[in-house]
Formats: structure tokens, C-alpha cells, sequence
């Protein structure tokens, strides 16, 4: 009973004030009616702070995704397995890198996720495509998000450099994890320092992602990515959720449940307040995905691929509903290129 009642405090208080690290931890646990405030105070807060809308984002042949490696991977993650750098557009030289660009403006595409597998130490090899990617901003208007990894300062600066407009980067705040699933020798503090080498670099966005589930559908540590990323106070925070993939370690785990990925997506509303808040597109189908997608219509103000059926409840709901040709880690500053482009 206690517990129910520092429960409810904690809600009320929210309405008025960031919750902290250890209060966030505390919702982890709420159920029922205390779940179900959770999400109402959720949804007055982002009224409130980020306002009734939902940005919907199509990913299409305007934003496409593009492997610097093909489908090689270096760390063969457990979840992944090179499984989705098959469906990317490989570039595997630098001058191959500035061609598919260069096709993509001439096109008429409004920009490009770069991305690839990773090096064993756990970053994409970006260095020798850096300067190309320099060129392609000097000589097109595309947009470049950059998928990184974990960078280094030295890295992080040429990109910054090369005026890279977004960096979508991985956080994770569980050593487990770290180890288990991406097989790193590596642990939390290393990611906080990746994270802060982008900031003091310059780059100009920099959108967290926040895979749920990572750790074989377990809850291990989101609470303390979040913590991680309110210290940078991003524009865009992405959240996604673990897929059985065929021909990973992780095809036949289970995922979290569609109120434990909302739970901590409304946990983080009450962190992160004003900041633009993401269900992106990489999330399980059928009707989890549709439950999910719902759920979600409290916490979030944007989301990749909507269901139909979250579509009619937000109409419902009577938010706003703006559709991009994007992926939807795109700040704001970019819509007016992207919208109704589908």
C-alpha cells in the first residue's frame, strides 16, 4: 500500500516537475490503475509541452537507407545478425558513396540514412568515407542522417566537420547487454563518452535511440539510457523495440509486452519533457504492433508507420496527424521538404 501511495505521488508531483532517475526506476513496477495514470499524466504532458500532434514518417526511395559495408558486419550482433543491412542500398567505396548520392539528388530525394555494420570496436567505419560526405553536402541539399556507433573524438569532430546533419545514435545502460548481445568489450561509461564526443564535437542533432528489449526481450537498463540522454537534453528521442529476426540468436525470444515498451516511453515524457519523442519504424508486426502503436499515442508525438488502426484512434484522440517521407528521426527544421511527400 505504501508503495501505491509513493506511486501516486510521484504522478502528481510529475505534472509540475521532471521526475528523477530513482522515481523513473519506481514507475518500472506500476500496474493497473497507477499504470493507467501514468499514461494520463503522459498525455497531459506532452499536450502540454510538445502539443496534439502526431507526425507520421514513411521511409521510401525520398529518404533511403544506405550500407557503407553491403552486408558485412564485423560483430554478427545478436539480434541483427547482418539481417537488416540486406535491405540497404551498399555502397562499399567512397566513390560508390558519392555516386548513390549523387543519383539520389538528381532524383529528387530529400536526403539519406548512412549506415553499415560495425567494427569490432563497435562504431560504423566511417573515416574513409568522411571527406565524400563533405563533398555531398558542398555539392547537394540532401539531408544526411549518419548512423555512428561508438565514436571517438577524432571521429566525431571530422563529421561534425563535415556538416553531417543528424546522428542517430545507439544508447544502452546495461553492461550485460553491452557484452551479450553486441559481444563488445565494452561498457556504459564507454557509450555516456561516445555520447558526449558528439556533443562536444559540434554536431549539429544528435537523436538517441533507445532499442526496448535489447537484452533477449529483457528490461536491463533503459531507465539508465534514459538518464544518459536527459543530461543532453536532445530535440528527438527514438525509441524501438527488439524483432525476432530468423538467423539471429534472438528469433525465438519473446518481446517485451506492448505496456512495458509504453510504460517506459511514457517514463521517459516525464524525464524529457519537451523533447520530440519517437516510436520508430523497427517494432514487431500483427497485432502487437497494433496495441503497441496505440498505447503509444500517450507518450509520443511521433511515430514511424503507423498501424491503421493507431491512425484512427489519433484521429479519434483528435490530434493533429502529419505525414513525412522521412525516417523519423528528422528535427524539425526539415519538415517543410518532407511533408506529404509520400
Amino acid at each position: 500500500m505504501e508503495a501505491q501511495k509513493n506511486i501516486t505521488v510521484i504522478l502528481n508531483q510529475a505534472l509540475d516537475r521532471r521526475i528523477t532517475f530513482q522515481e523513473a526506476q519506481s514507475l518500472l513496477n506500476v500496474e493497473g490503475k497507477n499504470f493507467e495514470k501514468l499514461l494520463k499524466v503522459s498525455r497531459i504532458i506532452t499536450d502540454r509541452e510538445v502539443g496534439r500532434i502526431l507526425r507520421t514518417y514513411y521511409p521510401s526511395r525520398m529518404f533511403p537507407s544506405i550500407s557503407v559495408t553491403g552486408e558485412s558486419c564485423k560483430l554478427r550482433c545478436a539480434h541483427c545478425n547482418g539481417h537488416y543491412l540486406q535491405h540497404m542500398i551498399p555502397a562499399l567505396t567512397p566513390d560508390q558513396l558519392y555516386q548513390v548520392c549523387l543519383d539520389l539528388h538528381r532524383e529528387g530525394a530529400v536526403g539519406c540514412l548512412i549506415s553499415g555494420g560495425s567494427t569490432i570496436d563497435g562504431h560504423v567505419p566511417l573515416e574513409p568515407y568522411v571527406d565524400v560526405i563533405k563533398r555531398v553536402k558542398e555539392n547537394t541539399d540532401l539531408v544526411l542522417n549518419v548512423h555512428t556507433g561508438l565514436l571517438g573524438s577524432d571521429l566525431a569532430m571530422r563529421l561534425s566537420e563535415a556538416k553531417i546533419d543528424v546522428a542517430s545514435v545507439d544508447v544502452i545502460g546495461d553492461n550485460e547487454t553491452i557484452t551479450g548481445v553486441y559481444g563488445l568489450n565494452k561498457t556504459v561509461e564507454d557509450y555516456e563518452r561516445s555520447l558526449y564526443n558528439h556533443l562536444r564535437a559540434g554536431i549539429k542533432h544528435i537523436v538517441p535511440h533507445i532499442c526496448v528489449g535489447l537484452n533477449f526481450g529483457r528490461i536491463s537498463g533503459e531507465i539508465k539510457a534514459l538518464k544518459m540522454i536527459e543530461k543532453i537534453n536532445p530535440e528527438i528521442l527514438v525509441f524501438i523495440t527488439i524483432i525476432p529476426t530468423p538467423g539471429t540468436l534472438m528469433e525465438g525470444v519473446t518481446p517485451p509486452s506492448a505496456e512495458m515498451v509504453v510504460k517506459i516511453i511514457a517514463i521517459a515524457r516525464l524525464m524529457l519533457r519537451t523533447t520530440s519523442i519517437s516510436l520508430g519504424c523497427m517494432r514487431p508486426g500483427g497485432i502487437k504492433r497494433r496495441k503497441l502503436d496505440c498505447l503509444a499515442l500517450n507518450a509520443v508525438d511521433r511515430m514511424g508507420m503507423p498501424t491503421p488502426g493507431a491512425l484512427k484512434e489519433a484521429e479519434e484522440l483528435g490530434l493533429k496527424i502529419e505525414k513525412y517521407a522521412s525516417c523519423c528521426a528528422l528535427p524539425r527544421e526539415f519538415e517543410a521538404r518532407i511533408k506529404d511527400k509520400i
